[in-house]
């Protein structure tokens, strides 16, 4: 049985409010602790506190082995009683007996109010995720399950799960009320789109109310199953360009030697080892011949963040913003570079944030701990949402805070200092949102001192329908579009990844279009 998503309570009892109620709870449980102890010397009893306005603690009842409730005693129908009371004076003063049987009806709801089975349910809970590694953008179901283990009806119960903090809820509600009989297992749903990083869950707030609405448990409880949940991607290879240098690697080129993909045949030459003589076209026609293979070679990578302040945005559906999915594409490239024997490097666009070429677990821990410092979250504004925060350099030395646009002197002093740093044949792998035209001038700036380029680029539109998308940002669209364009004029490799699609099948898209284009 599924359950529908309700508004915790008709008093005004919402999920935040919930949490209000454990303060209470809290410390009514610390004064009964209170009264329990022996005293040496006789004191005065502290009277017991009454809990929120109109509740009296009554008991407390063990569920699990660290787990406590407390059911509160609410006086519902205080008006009841007062009415019995005023019609039974006023029998009184008029000197009419019947008047006494009016008193009947209201005196039989505050009887019902306070002989009603205090709710002492015995609960299991369960959560589940669809999927506890999500790709950034996806969607998360969580499933809540509870199962009344006990032998009695709980006529009304209410149940808060508690999402990761900073974890937007797109989807249903993590609060749900329902009737549970003996034996019986509810459920609901809710979807959550979590950024970047891993986030854990906290423990639900359980609510039960007696059939009269006079006796309330409250408590709060891990539910089994899955308890945190981790965003990240996956990238299997990269576009890059034939120019390599001369380490063993797994990079094809387009020259032949040693491999294991055939790549053409020339005349046999003295000291070709015998292994590589095509013997078919010797048997056929009597000359001797000897078979190419498709070299691979390492090459350099250096994987440049475009982290420039104000330049990255929301995306439209929630989940990681285009800074976060930027810092994926950088972070999973750089691991599969590495496997591929590639010397990989990493830098930041406007920070001094710079890793050399390198291989190995040395050269990878330092990148994670690069990529672990530039994703800080004290380097974004205080919206989140708004790119790194400026910090670094001063602006007139290119740094930090210098959002360079397309002006040629501000994208020459950073390429200038990029170029510094970079080996002489290094490929450059760009990431960036392409929000606006200073990375295009970036890029154009590197091609002209014949630098290869790959830009890898977030699509953050992912999944928005041309009708939902305001105007303004259906203009930025066609200009990102634009940029694209430009790129390619360039001689770049692009890599538009739709977040909809694994990273890995945009880069092999992108390498097979390259295929056809060299």
């Amino acid at each position: 049985m599924t359950g529908a998503s309700a508004d915790p309570d008709s008093e005004s009892e919402t999920g935040s409010e919930w949490a209000k109620a454990e303060a209470s709870t809290e410390t009514e449980s610390g004064w009964a602790e209170a009264e329990a102890e022996p005293s040496s010397t006789e004191a005065e009893p502290t009277p017991k506190p009454k809990g929120e306005l109109g509740t009296e603690p009554e008991a407390e009842f063990e569920q699990g082995s660290d787990e406590r409730a407390t059911v509160d005693r609410q006086a519902r129908w205080q008006g009841a009683l007062v009415a019995a009371l005023a019609v039974s004076l006023l029998a009184v003063a008029l000197g009419l007996p019947s008047l006494f049987l009016l008193a009947i009806v209201p005196l039989g709801f505050v009887l019902v109010g306070q002989v009603s089975a205090s709710p002492e349910p015995e609960l299991r809970l369960e959560r589940k995720l669809d999927e506890s590694r999500p790709r950034p953008g996806r969607a998360v179901t969580v499933t809540v399950s509870v199962t009344n283990a006990g032998d009695r009806v709980v006529p009304d119960l209410r149940v808060a799960d508690a999402p990761p903090d900073g974890v937007p809820v797109t989807r249903g509600s993590p609060a749900f009320a329902t009737a549970v009989r003996p034996g019986e297992t509810v459920s609901y749903e809710y979807d959550l789109v979590p950024p970047r990083g891993e986030y854990a869950f906290g423990p639900a707030t359980v609510r039960a109310r007696s059939l009269s609405g006079t006796a309330v448990a409250t408590l709060e409880r891990e539910p089994a199953g899955d308890a945190r949940v981790t965003c990240e991607t996956l990238l299997d290879s990269l576009p890059l360009h034939d120019r390599t240098i001369q380490f063993v690697g797994r990079t094809p080129t387009d020259d032949g030697g040693s491999g294991i993909e055939f790549f053409s045949t020339r005349e046999y030459r003295r000291g070709d080892p015998i292994n590589r003589i095509d013997w078919y076209r010797y048997a056929r026609t009597g000359d001797l011949a000897t078979v190419e293979y498709r070299e691979e070679r390492a090459v350099t990578i250096v994987f440049v963040i475009d982290d420039r302040s104000g330049v990255h945005r929301d995306t439209p559906t929630g989940g990681p913003d285009s800074y976060d999915l930027t810092l994926y594409a950088a972070s999973r490239g750089v691991v599969a570079s590495l496997e591929d024997g590639n010397r990989t490097g990493l830098a930041t666009l406007t920070d001094d944030v710079w890793v050399d070429p390198g291989g190995g677990r040395n050269v990878r821990k330092r990148v994670d701990d690069a990529i672990g410092d530039a994703s800080d979250p004290d380097r974004r504004f205080d919206s989140g949402r708004n790119g790194p925060s400026a910090r670094g350099r001063p602006v007139a030395d290119g740094g930090a805070g210098a959002d360079f646009g397309s002006g040629a002197n501000a994208v020459g002093a950073l390429v200038t200092d990029l170029e510094r740093r970079l080996p002489r044949r290094a490929q450059v792998v760009f990431c960036s949102p392409l929000t606006e035209d200073g990375a295009v001038a970036f890029v154009r700036a590197l091609r002209t001192r014949g630098r290869a380029v790959t830009v890898v680029s977030p699509d953050i539109t992912t999944g928005v329908s041309p009708a939902d998308v305001p105007p303004g940002a259906r203009i930025a669209r066609l200009e990102r579009a634009n940029r694209i364009d430009d790129l390619r004029g360039l001689g770049a490799a692009v890599v538009d990844w739709d977040l909809g699609d694994q990273l890995s099948v945009a880069l092999a898209r992108a390498l097979r279009v390259g295929r056809r284009s060299a």
